[in-house]
């Protein structure tokens, strides 16, 4: 809030009440100095998107791409090549080295030998697409095929884990330590995943990669969130899962050059380290240090941003910034000290964190029911770069009209969308193969385009659903309950045992249904943050009142006290 400067003669006052210029100057600064430190009155001292939320939102970026780049590389790691059985090794011709014969590509997991069928035990690959992937390399063929969805299910595992766990860890110990942890987490895991020296700890690796990816990405969208004013939440909180897209195309980039697994593991893996470079610059989020109490870090944090941006910092910056101790009378309300257990406690949070949980979940079906029956576009590079890059135009869509109809409205239609599409997916029928091609293909993007919308939209309209002290831990815990409904996903596939159609009217209609339910939450666009349960308990209700004392609110305060 800036210094309000008033001439004592446009103050119009009376013979019998009038103020020196100096001491009018005192009173005015008195007043100002006792403006509350509060996270509007922060914002109104750093700008709603300022020269530093615009250099730190950029390097946000990169942060936000690593969860794509480090969780999916499995995409091409596991990728399983064609391979066919070769009969045991004369062991008086060492000499002997199989090749891949493509007209034997049938003989996958039994041989004929002296007339007998018998088990394979020696497989030679395919080597024209990837020279080694981890399923040639440790054979998980065959037999030890289901050892693929094992791996699957453990990586998924760990999204929930790192979901739950770093949401909590986040809005406990801070955003910025949060950040330190994943990032160990998710570099480390990436280098160990590429010199595993057997399946089982590449599994481990895998796991470790995954609760730190997943981690990562939910404290990164967090602190881009709380930095930035409302006017441009919208813009940033969908414009950062931008990233996530490119990171998807850079493994593609990646993949296409590098064609030995561990190679491109490495390569993945050692530049996610430079990322714990951003901890000596990046900053604690304010609103965390005042839900929290810590004064006079806030006080330090608010200094060196304005101070950054080139703003002219009000009289009670300039007071506090040379303070050490803590002046609990600049802070506008008590510190609540919540935990992730108050999102179940409280009627209103509870109902809203039953019904965005069901969301993520749905939205997580739906998003692997479409993968199951999408179309072969053409090579696994150009059908994995196609699907990637249609996300890009359903962030455009979203920052565009999200403001305009308003988050649940845009949610739902997005939901419905997944959904419908998911079910014309399963339904429609195999032949002819030809034109079936084409219309599931438009299916199968349509359906990506409408699944990457909720996906984004749900991040969100949670973080602004929830007040600060716990939406580290709302955005995690909802993360938490899509990773169950991924590895819910193959439970539900495996009913096409019965018919091939029933996964997808399955995993379509939780779409839609939970669409519906999105239309039951307050509408939060255009609304500041919930710092306190209070606050957030207010959107949507009768007694909604939003309204924090601006500049000019406070000139008028300060004329009628004169």
């Amino acid at each position: 809030m800036s210094l309000i400067n008033i001439p004592a003669k446009s103050l119009a006052l009376s013979a019998e009440f009038t103020l020196p210029e100096e001491d009018e100057q005192k009173s005015l600064t008195s007043a100002s100095s006792k403006t509350k430190l509060t996270p509007q009155s922060v914002q109104d001292v750093i700008g709603e998107f300022g020269l530093f939320q615009k250099l730190l939102y950029f390097l946000l970026w990169f942060p936000a791409a690593a969860m794509a780049v480090g969780v999916y590389a499995s995409v091409y790691m596991e990728y399983t090549p064609h391979y066919h059985c070769v009969p045991d090794v004369d062991p008086k011709d060492p000499s002997f080295q199989p090749v891949y014969n493509p007209t034997d590509a049938n003989l996958t997991c039994w041989i004929h030998e002296h007339g007998e069928i018998t088990q394979c035990s020696k497989w030679v690959f395919d080597t024209s697409v990837f020279t080694s992937t981890v399923i040639s390399e440790f054979e998980i063929i065959c037999a030890s095929s289901y050892l693929k969805t094992f791996s699957t299910t453990i990586y998924m595992s760990g999204m929930l884990f790192g979901s739950f766990f770093f949401g909590w860890f986040g809005d406990k110990f801070g955003r910025k330590a949060a950040f330190a942890i994943t990032t160990l987490s998710l570099s480390t895991g990436s280098v160990f995943t590429a010199i595993s020296p057997n399946f089982p700890s590449y599994v481990v690796a895998r796991f470790l990669t995954s609760c730190g990816g997943m981690g990562l990405f939910i404290t990164t969208f967090v602190i881009a969130l709380e930095f930035v004013g409302t006017e441009y939440r919208t813009l940033c909180g969908i414009a950062i899962e931008i990233p996530f897209a490119l990171g998807e195309l850079y493994i593609v980039f990646l993949a296409y050059f590098i064609r030995d697994w561990r190679t491109y593991q490495l390569v993945i893996g050692i530049p996610f380290f430079l990322f714990l470079l951003y901890l000596v610059k990046i900053p604690e989020s304010i609103r965390w240090l005042l839900s929290k109490g810590r004064v006079a870090e806030a006080k330090k944090t608010v200094c060196e941003i304005a101070q950054f941006n080139g703003s002219e910092k009000p009289l009670w910056t300039e007071d506090i910034c040379g303070e050490e101790e803590e002046d609990e009378s600049l802070l506008g309300d008590e510190p609540e000290n919540l935990g992730i257990c108050s999102l179940l406690s409280h009627p209103v949070l509870r109902m809203r964190t039953l019904i965005m949980a069901l969301n993520w979940v749905v939205a997580t079906l739906g998003y692997y029911g479409l993968s199951l029956n999408s179309a072969r576009l053409g090579d696994p590079f150009s059908s994995f770069a196609l699907t990637a890059a249609m996300e890009i135009p359903s962030y455009i869509f979203c920052m565009l009209f999200l403001d305009r109809f308003g988050r649940k409205s845009i949610l739902a239609f997005s939901q419905i969308l997944a959904g419908t599409t998911c079910i014309l997916a399963g339904v429609i029928p195999q032949e002819p193969e030809e034109e079936m091609f084409y219309l599931r293909t438009a299916l199968s993007l349509m359906g990506k385009f409408g699944a990457s919308a909720g996906f984004a939209i749900v991040f969100v309209f949670t973080a602004e659903l929830f007040p600060t002290p716990v939406r580290n831990s709302a955005v995690g815990l909802c993360s938490t309950f899509a990773r169950i409904g991924g590895m819910l996903a193959p439970v539900v596939t495996g009913l096409a045992v019965y018919a091939s159609s029933i996964p997808f009217i399955v995993m379509g209609s939780s779409c839609c249904i939970g669409g519906l339910t999105a239309l039951l939450l307050p509408e939060t666009a255009g609304k500041p943050l919930p710092d306190t349960i209070e606050e957030a308990c207010r959107i949507g209700s009768k007694t909604e009142k939003i309204g924090v004392p601006r500049i000019e609110e406070t000139k008028d305060k300060l004329l009628q006290s004169c």
